[in-house]
């Protein structure tokens, strides 16, 4: 009869531990699942610009439209395009803005209007803030 201590060390020693080819698979298991991360942080980064972007633009509207809407009925001329540039850090991105004004049939009511355009990665986006004003 064999001692139990000798039978016990060596099942042990056969079956004990990972193989070389399971620690590759877990490794690469792990790596596809961290790319995947990885590439939704960088779609969630790209999302959340963008609508810095689009916020900017807003502000800058909603300035405009301010500055337009304080403005006397004679001042209700054609105005000139203007261009701001951005507010966000690390960002070199210009807003173009278009201001008008236009008068409403007869009345003394005019619509104005602001166009904020802007380009992001090629892409030209457009915020527009309408109002009618009456004098």
């Amino acid at each position: 009869m064999e001692p139990i201590a000798s039978k016990t060390i060596s099942t042990l020693n056969k079956n004990d531990g990972f193989t070389l080819i399971e620690v590759v698979v877990s490794m690469v298991i792990v790596l596809v699942g961290l790319l995947g991360l990885v590439q939704a942080m960088g779609v969630a980064t790209s999302y959340n610009l963008k609508n810095q972007f689009r916020d900017e633009a807003v502000l800058i509207g909603e300035e405009q439209m301010a500055d337009l809407f304080r403005l006397p009925e004679a001042a209700q001329i054609p105005f000139d395009s203007m261009s701001a540039a951005s507010r966000i850090r690390g960002d070199r991105n210009m807003y173009g803005i278009i201001r008008s004004a236009k008068k409403v049939g007869s009345t003394s009511s005019y619509r104005l209007t602001v166009n904020v355009n802007w380009t992001h990665k090629q892409v030209p986006y457009q915020y527009e803030v309408q109002t009618m004003r009456t004098y």
